[in-house]
Protein backbone atom coordinates (compact mmCIF):
# COMPACT_ATOMS: atom_id res chain seq x y z
CA UNK A 1 0.00 0.00 0.00
CA UNK A 2 2.56 2.55 -1.16
CA UNK A 3 0.86 5.95 -1.17
CA UNK A 4 4.20 7.73 -1.66
CA UNK A 5 3.35 9.46 1.57
CA UNK A 6 6.01 12.07 2.13
CA UNK A 7 7.60 11.74 5.54
CA UNK A 8 7.88 14.91 7.57
CA UNK A 9 6.14 17.09 4.99
CA UNK A 10 3.86 19.68 6.48
CA UNK A 11 2.21 21.75 3.76
CA UNK A 12 -0.07 24.60 4.70
CA UNK A 13 -2.48 27.00 3.02
CA UNK A 14 -2.98 30.70 3.69
CA UNK A 15 -6.42 31.34 5.15
CA UNK A 16 -6.28 34.65 6.96
CA UNK A 17 -3.82 36.53 4.81
CA UNK A 18 -5.97 36.05 1.72
CA UNK A 19 -9.31 36.84 3.31
CA UNK A 20 -11.10 39.41 1.20
CA UNK A 21 -13.16 40.68 4.12
CA UNK A 22 -11.99 42.46 7.23
CA UNK A 23 -12.48 40.69 10.51
CA UNK A 24 -11.82 41.66 14.09
CA UNK A 25 -11.52 38.06 15.24
CA UNK A 26 -8.53 35.72 14.98
CA UNK A 27 -8.66 32.75 12.63
CA UNK A 28 -6.36 29.78 12.35
CA UNK A 29 -3.72 31.05 9.92
CA UNK A 30 -2.12 28.23 7.96
CA UNK A 31 0.57 29.43 5.60
CA UNK A 32 1.60 27.24 2.68
CA UNK A 33 5.32 26.54 3.02
CA UNK A 34 7.94 24.13 1.78
CA UNK A 35 9.12 21.01 3.60
CA UNK A 36 10.17 21.61 7.19
CA UNK A 37 12.85 19.29 8.51
CA UNK A 38 12.07 17.62 11.88
CA UNK A 39 15.40 18.95 13.14
CA UNK A 40 14.01 22.45 12.69
CA UNK A 41 10.35 21.77 13.36
CA UNK A 42 10.72 20.72 16.99
CA UNK A 43 13.12 23.45 18.08
CA UNK A 44 10.64 26.19 18.99
CA UNK A 45 7.00 26.68 19.96
CA UNK A 46 6.43 28.68 16.79
CA UNK A 47 7.73 25.93 14.52
CA UNK A 48 5.83 23.24 16.41
CA UNK A 49 2.60 25.16 15.93
CA UNK A 50 3.41 25.38 12.23
CA UNK A 51 3.79 21.61 12.23
CA UNK A 52 0.45 21.21 14.00
CA UNK A 53 -1.11 23.42 11.35
CA UNK A 54 0.19 20.90 8.83
CA UNK A 55 -2.10 18.33 10.46
CA UNK A 56 -5.04 20.73 10.08
CA UNK A 57 -4.10 21.15 6.43
CA UNK A 58 -5.55 17.74 5.55
CA UNK A 59 -9.08 18.80 6.41
CA UNK A 60 -8.64 20.20 2.91
CA UNK A 61 -7.59 17.98 0.00
CA UNK A 62 -4.23 18.22 -1.68
CA UNK A 63 -4.08 19.58 -5.19
CA UNK A 64 -1.43 17.21 -6.52
CA UNK A 65 -3.83 14.31 -6.92
CA UNK A 66 -4.53 14.81 -10.64
CA UNK A 67 -8.29 15.30 -10.32
CA UNK A 68 -10.87 17.89 -9.36
CA UNK A 69 -11.11 16.48 -5.83
CA UNK A 70 -9.88 19.77 -4.40
CA UNK A 71 -12.90 21.75 -5.53
CA UNK A 72 -15.52 19.06 -4.89
CA UNK A 73 -14.15 17.94 -1.51
CA UNK A 74 -16.80 18.01 1.24
CA UNK A 75 -19.48 17.59 -1.44
CA UNK A 76 -17.81 14.45 -2.75
CA UNK A 77 -17.32 12.28 -0.81
CA UNK A 78 -18.63 13.75 2.46
CA UNK A 79 -22.06 15.01 1.46
CA UNK A 80 -22.55 12.16 -1.01
CA UNK A 81 -21.74 9.42 1.50
CA UNK A 82 -23.92 10.91 4.23
CA UNK A 83 -26.95 11.68 2.05
CA UNK A 84 -27.34 9.88 -1.28
CA UNK A 85 -28.21 6.36 0.00
CA UNK A 86 -31.07 7.83 2.09
CA UNK A 87 -32.65 9.02 -1.22
CA UNK A 88 -33.78 12.44 0.00
CA UNK A 89 -30.81 13.73 -2.01
CA UNK A 90 -30.20 12.05 -5.35
CA UNK A 91 -27.51 12.16 -8.01
CA UNK A 92 -27.40 11.71 -11.75
CA UNK A 93 -24.61 10.73 -14.11
CA UNK A 94 -21.58 9.02 -12.66
CA UNK A 95 -23.03 9.17 -9.13
CA UNK A 96 -26.49 7.79 -9.93
CA UNK A 97 -25.37 4.41 -8.59
CA UNK A 98 -25.97 5.78 -5.08
CA UNK A 99 -29.63 6.39 -5.92
CA UNK A 100 -29.87 2.77 -7.15
CA UNK A 101 -27.92 1.41 -4.13
CA UNK A 102 -25.59 -0.11 -6.70
CA UNK A 103 -22.24 1.48 -5.84
CA UNK A 104 -19.09 -0.51 -6.55
CA UNK A 105 -15.76 -0.87 -4.75
CA UNK A 106 -13.97 0.84 -7.63
CA UNK A 107 -15.97 4.06 -7.19
CA UNK A 108 -13.43 6.90 -7.16
CA UNK A 109 -14.91 8.59 -4.10
CA UNK A 110 -14.23 5.57 -1.88
CA UNK A 111 -10.52 5.59 -2.53
CA UNK A 112 -10.31 9.39 -2.33
CA UNK A 113 -11.85 9.26 1.15
CA UNK A 114 -9.70 6.33 2.26
CA UNK A 115 -6.49 7.84 0.95
CA UNK A 116 -7.03 11.32 2.38
CA UNK A 117 -8.01 10.01 5.82
CA UNK A 118 -4.98 7.75 6.14
CA UNK A 119 -2.69 10.53 4.94
CA UNK A 120 -4.12 12.73 7.69
CA UNK A 121 -3.78 9.95 10.28
CA UNK A 122 -0.19 9.28 9.22
CA UNK A 123 0.71 12.95 9.46
CA UNK A 124 -0.86 13.22 12.91
CA UNK A 125 0.91 10.03 14.00
CA UNK A 126 4.31 11.42 13.06
CA UNK A 127 3.59 14.66 14.87
CA UNK A 128 2.32 12.90 18.02
CA UNK A 129 5.32 10.56 18.08
CA UNK A 130 7.85 13.35 17.67
CA UNK A 131 6.16 15.43 20.36
CA UNK A 132 6.87 12.73 22.95
CA UNK A 133 10.51 13.80 23.24
CA UNK A 134 9.94 17.56 23.16
CA UNK A 135 10.96 19.28 26.39
CA UNK A 136 7.97 21.10 27.96
CA UNK A 137 10.35 23.95 28.84
CA UNK A 138 10.32 24.85 25.16
CA UNK A 139 6.80 26.26 25.55
CA UNK A 140 5.70 29.54 27.06
CA UNK A 141 3.35 27.79 29.49
CA UNK A 142 5.31 24.58 29.77
CA UNK A 143 3.49 21.25 29.97
CA UNK A 144 0.06 22.87 29.70
CA UNK A 145 0.80 24.21 26.20
CA UNK A 146 2.45 20.97 25.14
CA UNK A 147 -0.65 19.03 26.23
CA UNK A 148 -2.92 21.34 24.24
CA UNK A 149 -0.85 20.87 21.10
CA UNK A 150 -0.80 17.09 21.49
CA UNK A 151 -4.53 17.08 22.26
CA UNK A 152 -5.28 18.90 19.01
CA UNK A 153 -3.19 16.42 17.01
CA UNK A 154 -4.84 13.44 18.71
CA UNK A 155 -8.26 14.95 18.01
CA UNK A 156 -7.41 15.24 14.32
CA UNK A 157 -6.33 11.60 14.27
CA UNK A 158 -9.49 10.48 16.06
CA UNK A 159 -11.67 12.53 13.73
CA UNK A 160 -10.34 10.85 10.61
CA UNK A 161 -10.50 7.41 12.19
CA UNK A 162 -14.14 8.10 13.08
CA UNK A 163 -14.92 8.98 9.48
CA UNK A 164 -13.26 5.81 8.21
CA UNK A 165 -15.04 3.62 10.78
CA UNK A 166 -18.44 5.11 9.92
CA UNK A 167 -17.95 4.38 6.26
CA UNK A 168 -15.88 1.19 6.06
CA UNK A 169 -16.04 -0.66 9.39
CA UNK A 170 -12.89 -2.61 10.28
CA UNK A 171 -9.68 -0.74 9.47
CA UNK A 172 -5.92 -1.14 9.31
CA UNK A 173 -4.66 0.55 12.44
CA UNK A 174 -1.74 2.96 12.22
CA UNK A 175 -0.47 3.99 15.63
CA UNK A 176 1.77 6.85 16.77
CA UNK A 177 4.74 7.15 14.45
CA UNK A 178 3.18 4.95 11.76
CA UNK A 179 2.33 5.90 8.20
CA UNK A 180 1.65 3.72 5.19
CA UNK A 181 5.11 4.67 4.00
CA UNK A 182 6.52 2.83 7.02
CA UNK A 183 3.83 0.12 7.11
CA UNK A 184 2.76 -0.34 3.49
CA UNK A 185 0.99 -3.67 4.14
CA UNK A 186 -1.28 -3.76 7.14
CA UNK A 187 -4.32 -6.02 7.70
CA UNK A 188 -7.71 -4.84 8.86
CA UNK A 189 -8.32 -5.12 12.59
CA UNK A 190 -10.31 -8.15 13.73
CA UNK A 191 -13.15 -5.88 14.87
CA UNK A 192 -14.01 -2.20 15.09
CA UNK A 193 -13.32 -2.25 18.85
CA UNK A 194 -9.64 -1.48 18.35
CA UNK A 195 -10.53 1.59 16.32
CA UNK A 196 -13.18 2.87 18.69
CA UNK A 197 -10.91 2.29 21.72
CA UNK A 198 -8.25 4.50 20.13
CA UNK A 199 -10.81 7.14 19.14
CA UNK A 200 -12.30 7.28 22.63
CA UNK A 201 -8.87 7.39 24.29
CA UNK A 202 -7.75 10.27 22.04
CA UNK A 203 -10.93 12.25 22.63
CA UNK A 204 -10.90 11.65 26.39
CA UNK A 205 -7.40 13.07 26.62
CA UNK A 206 -8.34 16.04 24.47
CA UNK A 207 -11.52 16.95 26.35
CA UNK A 208 -9.59 16.94 29.61
CA UNK A 209 -7.11 19.46 28.20
CA UNK A 210 -8.87 21.74 25.71
CA UNK A 211 -11.02 24.76 26.53
CA UNK A 212 -14.44 25.71 25.17
CA UNK A 213 -12.74 28.56 23.32
CA UNK A 214 -10.05 27.77 20.76
CA UNK A 215 -6.37 27.84 21.67
CA UNK A 216 -4.88 31.33 21.23
CA UNK A 217 -8.36 32.56 20.26
CA UNK A 218 -7.94 31.17 16.72
CA UNK A 219 -11.27 29.96 15.40
CA UNK A 220 -10.77 26.90 13.29
CA UNK A 221 -8.90 24.98 15.98
CA UNK A 222 -10.63 22.06 17.66
CA UNK A 223 -12.25 22.87 20.99
CA UNK A 224 -13.69 21.10 24.00
CA UNK A 225 -17.16 21.35 22.43
CA UNK A 226 -16.06 19.75 19.16
CA UNK A 227 -14.26 17.01 21.07
CA UNK A 228 -17.12 16.29 23.46
CA UNK A 229 -19.56 16.00 20.55
CA UNK A 230 -17.38 13.43 18.78
CA UNK A 231 -16.57 11.59 22.01
CA UNK A 232 -20.32 11.30 22.64
CA UNK A 233 -20.80 10.06 19.08
CA UNK A 234 -18.17 7.37 19.64
CA UNK A 235 -19.99 6.25 22.78
CA UNK A 236 -23.28 6.19 20.86
CA UNK A 237 -21.75 3.93 18.20
CA UNK A 238 -20.79 1.60 21.03
CA UNK A 239 -24.17 1.69 22.79
CA UNK A 240 -22.98 3.64 25.84
CA UNK A 241 -25.73 6.25 25.84
CA UNK A 242 -25.25 7.23 29.47
CA UNK A 243 -21.67 8.36 28.85
CA UNK A 244 -22.68 10.07 25.61
CA UNK A 245 -25.51 11.87 27.37
CA UNK A 246 -23.10 13.28 29.97
CA UNK A 247 -20.85 14.85 27.34
CA UNK A 248 -23.70 16.23 25.28
CA UNK A 249 -25.30 17.73 28.38
CA UNK A 250 -21.96 19.38 29.16
CA UNK A 251 -22.08 21.07 25.76
CA UNK A 252 -25.65 22.26 26.31
CA UNK A 253 -24.95 23.53 29.83
CA UNK A 254 -21.71 25.26 28.82
CA UNK A 255 -23.67 28.05 27.13
CA UNK A 256 -21.04 28.16 24.39
CA UNK A 257 -23.47 27.54 21.53
CA UNK A 258 -26.98 28.57 20.56
CA UNK A 259 -29.39 27.98 17.69
CA UNK A 260 -29.40 30.60 14.98
CA UNK A 261 -32.94 32.00 15.28
CA UNK A 262 -33.32 31.98 11.46
CA UNK A 263 -32.71 28.55 9.93
CA UNK A 264 -32.30 30.06 6.46
CA UNK A 265 -29.39 32.21 7.61
CA UNK A 266 -27.19 29.31 8.70
CA UNK A 267 -25.56 28.63 5.32
CA UNK A 268 -24.32 31.89 3.88
CA UNK A 269 -21.27 33.06 2.02
CA UNK A 270 -18.65 34.76 4.15
CA UNK A 271 -20.31 33.82 7.45
CA UNK A 272 -17.91 31.91 9.68
CA UNK A 273 -18.16 30.33 13.10
CA UNK A 274 -21.58 31.58 14.01
CA UNK A 275 -23.09 30.68 17.38
CA UNK A 276 -24.42 27.36 16.06
CA UNK A 277 -21.09 26.10 14.67
CA UNK A 278 -19.52 23.35 16.75
CA UNK A 279 -17.21 22.23 13.96
CA UNK A 280 -16.85 23.67 10.49
CA UNK A 281 -14.32 23.82 7.66
CA UNK A 282 -13.97 27.45 6.63
CA UNK A 283 -13.79 28.52 2.98
CA UNK A 284 -12.77 32.19 2.96
CA UNK A 285 -13.18 34.85 0.30
CA UNK A 286 -9.94 35.12 -1.65
CA UNK A 287 -8.78 37.75 -4.08
CA UNK A 288 -9.47 35.38 -6.96
CA UNK A 289 -12.65 33.30 -6.73
CA UNK A 290 -12.84 32.63 -10.47
CA UNK A 291 -11.52 29.71 -12.53
CA UNK A 292 -7.92 30.72 -11.89
CA UNK A 293 -8.30 30.02 -8.19
CA UNK A 294 -7.76 26.29 -8.65
CA UNK A 295 -4.25 26.90 -9.97
CA UNK A 296 -3.30 29.34 -7.24
CA UNK A 297 -1.33 28.32 -4.16
CA UNK A 298 -4.58 28.10 -2.23
CA UNK A 299 -6.24 24.88 -1.15
CA UNK A 300 -9.17 26.34 0.76
CA UNK A 301 -11.49 26.78 -2.20
CA UNK A 302 -14.43 24.77 -3.51
CA UNK A 303 -17.34 25.03 -5.94
CA UNK A 304 -20.45 23.78 -4.10
CA UNK A 305 -22.79 25.98 -6.16
CA UNK A 306 -21.83 24.27 -9.41
CA UNK A 307 -22.35 20.89 -7.77
CA UNK A 308 -25.74 21.67 -6.21
CA UNK A 309 -27.44 24.10 -8.62
CA UNK A 310 -30.01 23.00 -11.20
CA UNK A 311 -28.58 22.01 -14.61
CA UNK A 312 -31.26 24.30 -16.01
CA UNK A 313 -29.21 27.22 -14.74
CA UNK A 314 -25.63 25.99 -15.08
CA UNK A 315 -25.33 23.40 -12.31
CA UNK A 316 -23.73 20.02 -12.84
CA UNK A 317 -26.53 17.82 -11.53
CA UNK A 318 -25.24 16.33 -8.28
CA UNK A 319 -27.95 17.26 -5.83
CA UNK A 320 -31.59 16.68 -6.72
CA UNK A 321 -34.07 16.63 -3.82
CA UNK A 322 -36.80 13.99 -3.84
CA UNK A 323 -40.50 14.71 -4.09
CA UNK A 324 -40.96 12.52 -1.03
CA UNK A 325 -38.76 14.83 1.01
CA UNK A 326 -40.59 17.93 -0.21
CA UNK A 327 -43.94 16.39 0.71
CA UNK A 328 -42.86 15.24 4.18
CA UNK A 329 -43.15 18.54 6.07
CA UNK A 330 -45.77 19.63 8.55
CA UNK A 331 -47.53 22.91 7.80
CA UNK A 332 -45.54 25.78 9.30
CA UNK A 333 -42.14 24.07 9.25
CA UNK A 334 -40.00 26.73 7.57
CA UNK A 335 -37.07 24.40 7.00
CA UNK A 336 -38.76 23.41 3.74
CA UNK A 337 -38.62 26.85 2.13
CA UNK A 338 -35.12 27.44 3.49
CA UNK A 339 -33.75 24.07 2.30
CA UNK A 340 -35.35 23.40 -1.10
CA UNK A 341 -36.41 25.25 -4.22
CA UNK A 342 -39.08 23.10 -5.86
CA UNK A 343 -40.23 22.65 -9.42
CA UNK A 344 -42.24 25.72 -10.40
CA UNK A 345 -40.83 27.88 -7.59
CA UNK A 346 -38.55 30.90 -7.87
CA UNK A 347 -35.08 30.64 -6.40
CA UNK A 348 -34.93 33.30 -3.65
CA UNK A 349 -31.35 34.33 -4.37
CA UNK A 350 -31.20 34.18 -8.19
CA UNK A 351 -34.87 34.83 -9.08
CA UNK A 352 -34.75 31.90 -11.54
CA UNK A 353 -37.90 29.79 -11.92
CA UNK A 354 -37.39 26.03 -11.77
CA UNK A 355 -38.67 23.83 -14.59
CA UNK A 356 -39.69 26.35 -17.27
CA UNK A 357 -37.05 25.91 -19.98
CA UNK A 358 -37.15 23.31 -22.71
CA UNK A 359 -35.72 20.00 -21.55
CA UNK A 360 -36.20 20.84 -17.88
CA UNK A 361 -39.97 20.64 -17.50
CA UNK A 362 -41.30 17.86 -15.29
CA UNK A 363 -38.94 15.09 -14.27
CA UNK A 364 -35.49 15.87 -15.57
CA UNK A 365 -35.63 12.88 -17.93
CA UNK A 366 -32.21 13.40 -19.50
CA UNK A 367 -30.58 12.56 -16.16
CA UNK A 368 -32.10 9.27 -14.99
CA UNK A 369 -35.51 10.86 -14.32
CA UNK A 370 -34.26 13.01 -11.47
CA UNK A 371 -36.73 15.03 -9.38
CA UNK A 372 -36.83 18.67 -10.45
CA UNK A 373 -36.17 20.07 -6.96
CA UNK A 374 -32.86 21.35 -5.61
CA UNK A 375 -31.15 22.00 -2.31
CA UNK A 376 -30.34 25.67 -1.78
CA UNK A 377 -28.11 25.58 1.29
CA UNK A 378 -25.09 25.72 -1.02
CA UNK A 379 -26.78 27.15 -4.11
CA UNK A 380 -26.84 30.82 -3.17
CA UNK A 381 -25.95 32.49 -6.46
CA UNK A 382 -25.99 31.62 -10.15
CA UNK A 383 -22.95 29.41 -10.80
CA UNK A 384 -20.00 31.60 -11.71
CA UNK A 385 -21.84 34.88 -11.28
CA UNK A 386 -19.83 37.94 -10.23
CA UNK A 387 -16.67 36.00 -11.05
CA UNK A 388 -17.30 33.61 -8.14
CA UNK A 389 -16.75 30.11 -9.44
CA UNK A 390 -15.51 29.15 -5.98
CA UNK A 391 -17.85 29.89 -3.08
CA UNK A 392 -16.97 31.09 0.39
CA UNK A 393 -19.57 28.94 2.16
CA UNK A 394 -18.30 27.07 5.24
CA UNK A 395 -18.81 23.31 5.37
CA UNK A 396 -20.48 23.08 8.78
CA UNK A 397 -20.09 19.48 9.93
CA UNK A 398 -21.52 19.84 13.42
CA UNK A 399 -24.22 22.30 14.40
CA UNK A 400 -25.75 22.87 17.81
CA UNK A 401 -28.99 21.40 16.46
CA UNK A 402 -27.08 18.14 16.04
CA UNK A 403 -25.99 18.32 19.67
CA UNK A 404 -29.62 18.73 20.76
CA UNK A 405 -30.95 15.86 18.64
CA UNK A 406 -28.16 13.51 19.72
CA UNK A 407 -28.83 14.54 23.30
CA UNK A 408 -32.51 13.78 22.78
CA UNK A 409 -31.65 10.30 21.51
CA UNK A 410 -29.45 9.63 24.54
CA UNK A 411 -32.15 10.91 26.90
CA UNK A 412 -34.71 8.51 25.43
CA UNK A 413 -32.22 5.64 25.51
CA UNK A 414 -31.58 6.29 29.22
CA UNK A 415 -35.23 6.69 30.24
CA UNK A 416 -35.31 10.49 30.41
CA UNK A 417 -38.16 11.12 27.97
CA UNK A 418 -39.07 14.57 29.30
CA UNK A 419 -35.60 15.95 28.58
CA UNK A 420 -35.61 14.21 25.19
CA UNK A 421 -38.84 15.83 24.04
CA UNK A 422 -37.67 19.20 25.37
CA UNK A 423 -34.51 19.03 23.25
CA UNK A 424 -36.61 18.18 20.19
CA UNK A 425 -38.93 21.08 20.98
CA UNK A 426 -36.02 23.55 20.85
CA UNK A 427 -35.13 22.41 17.34
CA UNK A 428 -38.74 22.43 16.18
CA UNK A 429 -39.55 25.86 17.62
CA UNK A 430 -36.65 27.31 15.65
CA UNK A 431 -37.94 25.50 12.55
CA UNK A 432 -41.35 27.17 12.95
CA UNK A 433 -39.68 30.59 13.21
CA UNK A 434 -40.67 31.19 16.82
CA UNK A 435 -37.68 33.45 17.48
CA UNK A 436 -36.94 34.87 14.04
CA UNK A 437 -35.74 38.47 13.99
CA UNK A 438 -34.42 40.83 11.32
CA UNK A 439 -31.39 41.90 13.33
CA UNK A 440 -28.16 40.15 12.49
CA UNK A 441 -29.27 38.66 9.18
CA UNK A 442 -26.66 38.38 6.41
CA UNK A 443 -26.75 41.24 3.92
CA UNK A 444 -27.58 38.86 1.07
CA UNK A 445 -30.54 37.28 2.89
CA UNK A 446 -33.36 37.38 0.28
CA UNK A 447 -36.11 39.93 0.61
CA UNK A 448 -38.76 37.27 -0.05
CA UNK A 449 -37.56 35.48 3.07
CA UNK A 450 -37.34 38.70 5.07
CA UNK A 451 -40.99 39.32 4.24
CA UNK A 452 -41.87 35.95 5.84
CA UNK A 453 -39.88 36.34 9.05
CA UNK A 454 -41.62 35.34 12.25
CA UNK A 455 -43.65 32.36 13.26
CA UNK A 456 -44.90 30.47 16.26
CA UNK A 457 -43.97 27.60 18.50
CA UNK A 458 -44.16 24.16 16.90
CA UNK A 459 -46.97 21.67 17.47
CA UNK A 460 -46.32 19.08 20.16
CA UNK A 461 -43.83 16.61 18.71
CA UNK A 462 -44.94 13.55 20.66
CA UNK A 463 -48.54 14.00 19.55
CA UNK A 464 -47.61 14.55 15.93
CA UNK A 465 -45.18 11.65 15.66
CA UNK A 466 -47.51 9.25 17.43
CA UNK A 467 -49.95 9.88 14.61
CA UNK A 468 -47.19 9.84 11.96
CA UNK A 469 -45.85 6.50 13.15
CA UNK A 470 -49.30 4.94 13.00
CA UNK A 471 -50.20 6.31 9.57
CA UNK A 472 -46.88 5.31 8.02
CA UNK A 473 -46.61 1.92 9.68
CA UNK A 474 -43.31 2.34 11.53
CA UNK A 475 -42.49 -0.31 14.12
CA UNK A 476 -39.79 1.76 15.84
CA UNK A 477 -40.64 3.64 19.05
CA UNK A 478 -42.31 7.01 18.59
CA UNK A 479 -39.28 8.87 19.92
CA UNK A 480 -37.00 7.19 17.41
CA UNK A 481 -39.31 8.10 14.54
CA UNK A 482 -39.37 11.68 15.85
CA UNK A 483 -35.57 12.00 16.12
CA UNK A 484 -35.15 10.43 12.68
CA UNK A 485 -37.58 12.76 10.96
CA UNK A 486 -36.23 15.84 12.73
CA UNK A 487 -32.74 14.92 11.56
CA UNK A 488 -34.15 14.39 8.07
CA UNK A 489 -35.62 17.90 7.93
CA UNK A 490 -32.77 19.61 9.75
CA UNK A 491 -29.75 18.20 7.91
CA UNK A 492 -30.70 17.85 4.25
CA UNK A 493 -27.47 17.73 2.21
CA UNK A 494 -25.32 18.24 5.28
CA UNK A 495 -23.08 15.57 6.79
CA UNK A 496 -24.81 13.08 9.08
CA UNK A 497 -28.23 11.74 8.07
CA UNK A 498 -27.35 8.40 6.43
CA UNK A 499 -24.85 7.62 9.19
CA UNK A 500 -27.52 8.25 11.84
CA UNK A 501 -29.99 6.03 9.99
CA UNK A 502 -27.47 3.20 9.95
CA UNK A 503 -26.21 3.70 13.50
CA UNK A 504 -29.75 3.69 14.95
CA UNK A 505 -30.78 0.74 12.75
CA UNK A 506 -33.45 2.85 11.08
CA UNK A 507 -32.08 2.72 7.53
CA UNK A 508 -34.06 -0.28 6.31
CA UNK A 509 -37.37 0.84 7.82
CA UNK A 510 -36.90 4.41 6.61
CA UNK A 511 -36.16 3.38 3.02
CA UNK A 512 -38.98 0.83 2.85
CA UNK A 513 -41.58 3.21 4.30
CA UNK A 514 -40.53 6.57 2.90
CA UNK A 515 -39.41 5.16 -0.49
CA UNK A 516 -41.52 2.09 -1.32
CA UNK A 517 -40.48 0.18 -4.43
CA UNK A 518 -41.81 1.93 -7.51
CA UNK A 519 -41.14 1.52 -11.22
CA UNK A 520 -40.60 4.66 -13.29
CA UNK A 521 -43.79 6.45 -14.28
CA UNK A 522 -43.32 9.81 -16.06
CA UNK A 523 -46.74 10.93 -14.83
CA UNK A 524 -46.03 10.36 -11.14
CA UNK A 525 -43.82 12.55 -8.96
CA UNK A 526 -42.24 9.68 -7.06
CA UNK A 527 -38.76 8.24 -6.72
CA UNK A 528 -38.05 5.27 -8.93
CA UNK A 529 -36.84 2.52 -6.61
CA UNK A 530 -36.51 -1.00 -7.95
CA UNK A 531 -33.93 -2.48 -5.55
CA UNK A 532 -34.50 -4.47 -2.38
CA UNK A 533 -32.83 -3.00 0.69
CA UNK A 534 -29.54 -4.77 1.45
CA UNK A 535 -28.33 -4.38 5.03
CA UNK A 536 -24.77 -4.96 3.81
CA UNK A 537 -24.99 -1.56 2.13
CA UNK A 538 -24.99 0.11 5.54
CA UNK A 539 -21.20 -0.02 5.15
CA UNK A 540 -19.33 1.02 2.05
CA UNK A 541 -16.87 -1.38 0.39
CA UNK A 542 -13.14 -1.40 0.98
CA UNK A 543 -11.83 0.48 -2.09
CA UNK A 544 -10.57 -1.69 -4.92
CA UNK A 545 -7.30 0.23 -5.13
CA UNK A 546 -6.65 -0.45 -1.45
CA UNK A 547 -7.11 -4.19 -1.93
CA UNK A 548 -4.87 -4.17 -4.97
CA UNK A 549 -2.08 -2.19 -3.27
CA UNK A 550 -2.19 -3.63 0.24
CA UNK A 551 -0.73 -7.15 0.35
CA UNK A 552 -2.30 -7.74 3.76
CA UNK A 553 -5.87 -7.23 2.51
CA UNK A 554 -7.30 -9.63 -0.08
CA UNK A 555 -10.50 -9.75 -2.09
CA UNK A 556 -11.80 -12.31 0.40
CA UNK A 557 -11.51 -9.64 3.12
CA UNK A 558 -13.95 -7.32 1.33
CA UNK A 559 -16.98 -6.15 3.32
CA UNK A 560 -19.96 -8.53 2.99
CA UNK A 561 -22.30 -7.90 0.09
CA UNK A 562 -19.68 -6.65 -2.34
CA UNK A 563 -18.09 -8.62 -5.12
CA UNK A 564 -14.90 -10.50 -4.26
CA UNK A 565 -13.84 -10.29 -7.88
CA UNK A 566 -11.46 -7.57 -9.00
CA UNK A 567 -13.50 -4.64 -10.20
Amino acid sequence: MNYNMRKYIFSFFAAVALLGTSCSEDWLAITHTDIISPDVLYTSEENILRGLNGCYDLFYPEWDRGSDVRQSWNIKPHMAFSNFPALDCQASGWDNEFTRHDWRPDKDMFYEAWLQCFKAIGRANLFISNMETVDPELFTNGQATKDIIVAEARTIRAYFYTYLAQNFGRLPMLMAGDTYATKPSLPRAESTKETWDLIIDDYKFAESVLDWQPFQGQKGRVTKGMVKYHLALAYMYNGDFASAKTHLRDIVESGTYSLNPVFGAIHEEGQYWQSESVWEIMYPIFGNMNWGAQSAAVEACWWPTYLTASPEYGGWGSLYVSYEFCNSFEPGDKRKIYSVVEEGATHPYTNEVIGVNSGFVGNFVSSENMPNNYGQKYWRRSPGSSGMVMNAIPATFVRYAGVLLNYAECCFETGDATAGWNAIKQVRDRAWGANEVEAGLPERFPQVWRDQLGGTTAPDAETYYTSYKSSKGYSAPVWKVAVTMERRHEFLNEFSFWYDLCRTDMAEEFINIEYPKHEFDPNVRQTTRTFNFDRNKMLYPIPTDEILKNDAISQADQNPGYSTEAE
